[in-house]
């Protein structure tokens, strides 16, 4: 289930995703002097917080924030509740039972991942859920562990729910291919038809805005009506002065300019192959007559119709121009957040804290982990994957140092940018240390000391020496780098800032620690 059929099923009716109150003229008029519950909020990006504190403003309404900032935060820019509760004078109250983990061994567990990740994993060990396996092997041991955690039962004598969660779109693929392969061996998927899909290339608002990214053949897929298009798949068919020119259904033509970068998300097409009973997972949110989708749904297929649209066991059908989605037997962590299930299985080498503690938890009865690496799985599950604002930076800047107050705040990152490319080459021994200059006119500094506290997480057990300047002398009285030392060597590698908006995870592709923002 998404996180709206989850608040549906326990009686929120009317639950719907953040974005189309922000694009629904009809929902914003149905919030006129009332409250509005906002759940999962610790995954509300900057951008989002201001238009719906904007739109309550406007409707006379009361917002109330659920959420956890332990969690994952957003995808966009601005992990806006943790800046909400720590900035802001708003009032907060803490739940501290878990209901959902129904086994004690496993509840005992996922509450120490949150206060002592190592020690958490120290009890997963020991109740036997971490499985080591050689990585050749690990998807075939996923697929296998998949399959016996569906066929126990529980009390009502069905099958478990089960979800895979991995940290990459690659081990999703493969993972995804062994458990299918499985299940038509074993006759549990029906003849198998070629459709078409619209895989998200994830572009940033930069690169939309850039006309010379698109070629003929992508798929423009508008989630913002604007002029002359609705909320519809636009094919790209040239460009031409400046403009991207786009076909729909019909073959009518658009001119679409920069704009309209925020309107839509760029696809290219694919094929996939959809058997009977297979299971899928609902990419797009969907509202017209007759069909209802939301983004996240797991759904499972009871057929596929001549003209390509897929008739669903819960009696819905997907039409043949919903093409947002993709196979729903493996997802990344973020895709997993709000979710709940009887049993999950991880897929992982390293996971930042955020993350596995999030995949941990949608279990309600059984945990299984399986790696090829435990020893790097436990350590990268220590590295938080919290970000700074831009008035966090600088505070810790002015207090540690590093900056001066009369510094504005794009100098102020300027600064802290190239601090930390220097410090994350010589993470990777790109760079001998160096002495510090005062290029930037901040006058003498102590070291890069007080860096240690704004470049990303720490491993625990990790040192700080002072190196000198030039290999083998004494240090001089001058002011030195501070060079992190961590055993493993290369356990903290540089991050990547995530920027867009897309399938979530292509958040997956760094989840070790990292330098950064």
């Amino acid at each position: 289930m998404s996180a709206v059929e989850e608040l549906q099923k326990v009686g929120f009716r009317d639950a719907i995703t953040i974005e189309r109150l922000l694009q629904d003229d009809q929902v914003k008029d149905k919030l006129n002097g009332k409250a509005l519950i906002v759940d999962e909020a610790g995954m509300v990006s900057g951008r989002q917080m201001a238009e719906v504190i904007d739109l309550a403003h406007d409707r006379i309404a009361r917002i109330v924030f659920s959420g956890d900032t332990r969690q994952i935060h957003s995808v966009e820019a601005s992990d806006a509740l943790r800046i909400l509760e720590k900035e802001s004078k708003l009032r907060s109250i803490s739940l501290t039972q878990v209901q959902r983990q129904r086994v004690d061994a496993y509840r005992q567990a996922v509450e120490e991942l949150r206060a002592d990740p190592h020690g958490g994993f120290a009890r997963l060990d020991g109740m036997g859920a971490i499985r080591e396996v050689v990585y050749e092997d690990r998807a075939k041991a996923v697929a296998e562990a998949y399959a016996q955690a569906q066929i126990a039962q529980d009390g009502s004598g069905k099958n478990r729910s089960v979800l895979v969660v991995s940290a990459t779109h690659h081990d999703i693929d493969n993972i995804t291919s062994a458990i299918r392969q499985n299940r038509r061996a074993a006759g549990d998927l029906g003849r198998e038809t070629a459709l078409t899909q619209h895989v998200p290339l994830n572009w940033t608002e930069a690169q939309k805005r850039d006309v010379r990214n698109y070629a003929a053949g992508q798929v423009l897929e508008f989630h913002r009506a604007v002029k002359g298009v609705a909320n519809e798949s636009l094919e790209v068919v040239r460009v031409e002065a400046g403009h991207v020119i786009a076909k729909d259904t019909l073959g009518g033509e658009h001119t679409i300019g920069a704009k309209q970068a925020k309107a839509f998300s760029v696809h290219e097409e694919r094929s996939i192959n959809v058997a009977g009973n297979d299971r899928l997972l609902l990419a797009a949110n969907r509202r017209e007559p007759g069909f209802r989708a939301t983004n996240g749904e797991l759904v499972t297929v009871r057929g596929i119709a001549r003209d390509g649209s897929i008739e669903l066991q819960d009696g819905r059908t997907l039409p043949a121009n919903y093409r947002q989605f993709t196979h729903g037997y493996a997802i990344t962590a973020h895709r997993s957040q709000g979710k709940t299930v009887d049993a999950v299985v991880i897929s992982a080498d390293q996971m930042k804290k955020e993350l596995f503690s999030v995949a941990a938890s949608r279990g309600r009865q059984e945990l299984t982990v399986i790696t090829a690496d435990k020893g790097r799985l436990h350590d990268s599950i220590a590295c938080s994957g919290s970000r700074q604002s831009a008035t966090e930076l600088a505070r810790k800047s002015h207090v540690n140092g590093i900056t001066k107050p009369g510094h504005g705040i794009r100098e102020q990152f300027a600064i802290q940018e190239s601090a930390n490319a220097h410090l994350s080459q010589e993470s990777r021994g790109h760079v001998l240390p160096e002495i510090l200059s005062s290029s930037h006119g901040l006058g003498p500094t102590k070291g890069l000391g007080p860096l240690a506290e704004l470049t990303g997480g720490y491993i625990p057990g990790d040192v700080q020496q002072h190196v000198p300047a030039s290999g083998g002398r004494e240090p001089s009285r001058d002011p030195v780098r501070l060079v992190k030392q961590t055993t493993p060597q290369e356990a903290i590698v540089p991050g990547k800032e995530e920027k867009q908006k897309g399938y979530e995870e292509d958040l997956a592709q760094d989840e070790g620690c990292g330098f950064g923002f």
